[in-house]
């Protein structure tokens, strides 16, 4: 209410002023303000302020008015600061010579709290021991509480005033003074540092469990000089859980675990840590048809080969990648091969549950171009030309270039080159062999070599009987080795049948000849020859013969209307042997006797054969038979052989033999071979 007074009475005071302005502005001039004042905001703290007022024409002191006397007063543009809160105020310039009074417009003076002088709070280290000592603030200006804060509870607690030690280390100490009407809250920290001693603490190895073996493994913790009580922390409970002491596997990885010691008996806390590897299960994997890759890939082309991956137990999806996408790229189960090269293809599987990864696993994919070498043109050449050098046709490979000639007799290769040997024709293959990237591949050319014509003599007439085959016929002479081919002029009369002449029926033909190229020369003009066909004569079959082993029978030639002589052959003498036409039976079986009939000028020469069996002769055989004092020896089937009798070595007879009382051997031999050999004894 005192405050809404002292408002009113300014008001009227300044309207007066105007007023009193107004009635005196005929004779002084007007005093105007160039800037609008600002609001003017400072702290309590400050004590004193000096305001800076508008800019005036006027030389004329200023004054400030300030509405609320009990935040601020002021002397002249000199504000002596009281209280926290805010209050109108206005300059105010008097009249001055020539100038009248001036007033500003309306601004605020705001005055804020301000921030106390502190004093030190230094570090202080104490010993862990010490267990609780009292606080001093620092000294302050300001009366606001003081509150403590500790920034690591594990080291120091506070309560009031008061720090409980409870670990080794440095820790730092906040203290803070509330804010008051006049004082905003200030804080300053200090460093505590509690001194205590480590404990001596075992060690803490790094162990590797097996998901599949161990779910929880009790932990012993390291030995210690300290008899703090052990906590356990792991760096990733997912894959390594804790309980208590204990370990709990839940996945394959790597986890740290840290064990803490907490301080007690004047011993600080301490910390050691130890790596668990929890091994998945290794799968069972089977490499399969997962084996190296050969394709071949026509030029220009694209090719899908499908491939089978490896298998194992465990379920996780097999991947696969190329080394070069470029030259075979990867779409599941299928490899598109797209120019000749070679890669590695790999195949990774990747952890799943408790199974490990499985890879890499790789094998080698050899794409070989397929390419469609030029064909070189046909060569002409004469023998004993130059050699030429061999042209391989144009190719994408690098693979080695080999030559071979169909008749190297003709065309020879030596060295890269082409040589012409003989006369006739030869085809050259060359060959690329195959590389890491292509295939082996081929092409040819011919090679015709022209010899020189060969002088041939005169060609004889031939004869051939009707049936008969020349195939050695008498040929002219000639300085080539080539091959005669013949034609007959009445394939009815003489046929040539695989180069073979045939006489078919009785008459006269003409035989035309040339020879084939070979070694220096050509092929041979065709030359001309009379054939006369003879008939053949007839002939009767001689019949069949049966002769018993050791006879012999003169042969009865065939009749035949030609007179030409008869020669006989066995088939196998050792059975039946022919001199002149006298047959000779030597042994049992079968031969065949060919009579041959020479030609004559009117029939050729003929033939026909038959067959002699023999039988073998039968086998001597003898008997000795005494009748008192005369054995009697009987002898068959050896007629016209050597007979040998003998009693007790002494020559006998066949027939009746006397001998004396006594003990006798008999013996007779055929031959000379014996057939009887027994002893008979005389009485």
């Amino acid at each position: 209410m005192k405050t809404r007074v002292v408002a009113i009475v300014l008001i009227g005071v300044l309207f007066a002023s105007i007023m009193v302005g107004l009635a005196s502005s005929a004779s002084a001039a007007l005093n105007s303000i160039s800037t609008r004042p600002d609001p003017v905001i400072t702290t309590i703290d400050q004590g004193t302020i000096t305001l800076s007022p508008p800019v005036s024409r006027s030389q004329a002191p200023w004054t400030v008015e300030i509405t609320d006397p009990r935040i601020a007063t002021a002397n002249g543009l000199v504000i002596t600061l009281k209280a926290v809160g805010s209050t109108v105020i206005r300059y105010v310039q008097p009249a001055n010579g020539e100038f009248t009074n001036a007033v500003s417009d309306f601004s605020r003076l705001t005055i804020n709290p301000g921030t106390p002088t502190l004093g030190t709070f230094a570090d202080r280290t104490v010993n862990l021991s010490q267990n609780l000592f009292a606080l001093t603030p620092p000294t302050s200006n300001s009366d606001g509480a003081w509150v403590y804060e500790s920034l690591n509870t594990d080291i120091a607690v506070i309560s009031g005033n008061l720090i409980t030690l409870r670990d080794g280390g440095t820790v730092q100490i906040k203290a803070t003074q509330a804010a008051t009407a006049r004082w905003v809250s200030v804080s300053k920290t200090m460093a505590l540092t509690v001194n205590a001693p480590a404990p001596t603490i075992g060690s803490f190895s790094d162990i590797t469990l097996s998901i599949d073996s161990v779910a929880r493994v009790q932990l012993a913790p390291p030995s210690s000089t300290s008899k703090g009580a052990w906590t356990l922390t792991s760096s990733d409970p997912t894959i390594v859980g804790i309980d208590g002491l204990s370990l709990l596997t839940r996945k394959a990885g790597t986890a740290t675990i840290t064990a803490r010691q907490a301080a007690a008996g004047g011993f600080r806390s301490t910390t050691t840590s130890m790596k668990v590897t929890v091994s998945a299960v290794t799968p069972n994997t089977t490499i399969g048809n997962f084996k190296d890759i050969a394709i071949d890939l026509d030029n220009g082309a694209t090719k899908v080969v499908p491939f089978t991956s490896p298998t194992s137990t465990s379920p996780a999806a097999w991947s696969f990648i190329s080394s070069d996408p470029a030259t075979a790229s990867v779409n599941g189960l299928a490899l598109i091969a797209l120019k000749p090269g070679t890669i590695t293809l790999t195949a990774n599987q990747p952890a799943s549950g408790n199974f490990a990864a499985v890879g890499p696993i790789s094998v080698k994919v050899t794409i070989r171009g397929n390419q469609q070498l030029a064909k070189p043109a046909n060569i002409t050449k004469l023998v004993g030309d130059p050699a030429i050098k061999i042209a391989y046709p144009p190719s994408l490979s690098n693979g080695a270039w080999s030559a071979i000639s169909s008749a190297p007799t003709i065309v020879g290769i030596n060295n890269e080159s082409i040589s012409f040997e003989s006369a006739g024709r030869a085809t050259i293959t060359l060959t690329q062999s195959a590389t890491d990237t292509y295939t082996a591949s081929s092409t040819t050319f011919e090679v015709t070599v022209i010899g020189i014509p060969p002088t041939l003599g005169a060609f004889q007439p031939l004869t051939v009987g009707v049936g008969e085959k020349l195939t050695t016929p008498v040929t002219p002479q000639s300085p080539s080795t080539g091959r005669w081919i013949f034609t007959s002029s009445d394939p009815t009369i003489v046929s040539i049948v695989d180069n073979v002449i045939t006489g078919i029926k009785a008459g006269t033909a003409i035989i035309s000849a040339y020879q084939e190229p070979a070694g220096r020369y050509g092929q041979s003009p065709t030359v001309q020859a009379t054939i006369t066909v003879k008939p053949a004569p007839t002939i009767t079959t001689p019949a069949n013969i049966a002769l018993v082993a050791g006879t012999q029978q003169v042969i009865s030639a065939p009749t035949s209307n030609s007179l030409g002589t008869w020669v006989y052959t066995s088939s196998n003498p050792a059975i039946v042997a022919i001199t002149g036409n006298s047959l000779s039976a030597l042994a049992a079986g079968t031969a065949t006797i060919t009579a041959s009939q020479a030609a004559t000028t009117l029939f050729t020469a003929a033939s026909r054969t038959f067959t002699i069996t023999v039988t073998a002769a039968p086998v001597p055989r003898a008997t000795a038979i005494p009748t008192k004092r005369v054995i009697n020896v009987t002898l068959t089937n050896a007629a016209g052989k050597q007979v040998i009798v003998k009693i007790n070595g002494a020559i006998s007879r066949v027939g009746k033999n006397t001998v004396t009382p006594g003990r006798k051997l008999v013996t007779v031999q055929v031959d000379g071979r014996l057939i009887l050999n027994k002893v008979i004894i005389i009485r």
